[in-house]
């Protein structure tokens, strides 16, 4: 039973999808010279953060122990009142900290809010400013990899690489959809992502960068908006993996999932379109071979087996990520689902991407953001105390 030529093009599209993602995978775990400690100075260090994280001791620990370590750490937090003040102020062993209180957000969100609080605070000779998330936990050589990756004219940004922390299905499925996204090619298609970033001062100053922020629901898809129309490139290497620990239940998870995908559709539509064709795809490649299959189609049969064995050698090639870069292995479960659990793992995924086309509102950290078809917010709600 010879497949139509609908089907053989979906068919053919399955197998391009998987080639490329196996490609993209061993791209990322190919070796790399060895990592150079430049020992820059006058590199600042910001982070927004709200609440206490669940790994706050671990990400200081990092920061103290990194091998081309910032001269200071900005902390940015909106008032007094957060949590997470006393613990700052009992910090020590490390670079100089400061605490900036930005105050509430009004038109824009509360992370951009009071990352344009730290950078008013800038010291004249801080020439390096990277940013960080509260929720990652860098290994030493997390600033050296990024700093490796930049210069004066660009700016170098990593992604991160989410660990589970918990034996949650919730949590290994947001894991292996992550570690989907941390490893496909990007070279001219790179983001910038706000968890990890490094640019020259006089890059970002040369920048609108007010103008960039004002009613943006996030900091790092606006800005490589921004810079990208000067001709600015955003390098987003490889290796610039950092961990971040996580822990889901199935409701958090696709409310997470959902909410990055809206940034993505609303800021990079082009982005969004390729994730939702990377995912649905496959799934269609199932749908329509799997029957014919069944049905005794000898081509079908040869798409599946030569679907899967690219399905397998990529999870074989993730798997060497974390051995290369931190000497760690991919937990269990996650690794188990990345190998066998490919069509489920898919599904989840392509649901998430396919909920974002939906809303205009947007709940993170305590606010929800209304948001208008590009993506600028127009309200700001406050949803807990």
């Amino acid at each position: 039973m010879a497949p139509d030529i609908l089907t053989q093009i979906v068919l053919g599209a399955w197998v391009l999808v998987a080639a490329f993602a196996c490609f993209g995978v061993y791209n990322v775990q190919r070796d790399r010279p060895p990592l150079v400690i430049a020992h820059p100075t006058g590199m600042v260090l910001i982070i927004p953060i709200r609440g206490i994280p669940a790994h706050f001791d671990a990400l200081w620990r990092g920061i103290c122990e990194q091998t081309d370590r910032p001269c200071r750490v900005i902390f940015a937090i909106e008032n007094a009142q957060d949590p997470i003040l006393p613990v700052l102020q009992a910090l020590s062993g490390g670079p100089v900290v400061e605490i900036v209180m930005a105050g509430p957000t009004t038109h824009h969100a509360q992370k951009v809010h009071n990352q344009l609080a730290a950078l008013r605070v800038l010291h004249p000779d801080e020439t390096i400013i990277a940013f960080a998330d509260a929720d990652v936990v860098p290994d030493p050589n997390w600033l050296a990899r990024l700093l490796r990756n930049f210069d004066q004219d660009s700016m170098a940004s990593g992604y991160r690489w989410m660990v589970p922390t918990d034996d949650r299905w919730a949590t290994m499925f947001v894991c292996a959809i992550n570690s989907s996204v941390a490893t496909i090619p990007r070279r001219a298609w790179s983001l910038a992502w706000g968890g990890s970033m490094v640019i020259h001062r006089k890059t970002l100053e040369a920048l609108p960068i007010e103008k960039c922020w004002d009613r943006a629901v996030l900091d790092d898809l606006p800005l490589t908006r921004c810079m990208k129309a000067r001709g600015i490139p955003v390098r987003a290497p490889r290796d610039c993996l950092v961990h971040s620990p996580v822990s889901y239940g199935w409701m958090d998870a696709l409310a997470f999932g959902r909410r990055q995908y809206m940034f993505i559709r609303t800021h990079s539509p082009l982005h969004w379109a390729m994730a939702a064709t990377a995912t649905t795809v496959p799934l269609l490649g199932w749908v329509v071979a799997l029957p014919l299959a069944i049905k005794g189609s000898v081509p079908a049969l040869g798409v599946i087996v030569a679907a899967n064995a690219l399905d397998h050698l990529r999870a074989y090639f993730r798997r060497r990520v974390g051995r290369k870069l931190w000497g760690t292995e991919m937990a269990r479960p996650v690794a188990w689902l990345d190998s066998w659990g490919t069509p489920a793992v898919l599904a989840v995924h392509a649901l998430v991407i396919w909920s974002a086309l939906f809303g205009r509102s947007i709940y993170w950290a305590g606010r929800t953001y209304w948001v208008n078809a590009r993506g600028d917010v127009v309200r700001v709600e406050t949803s807990d105390a």
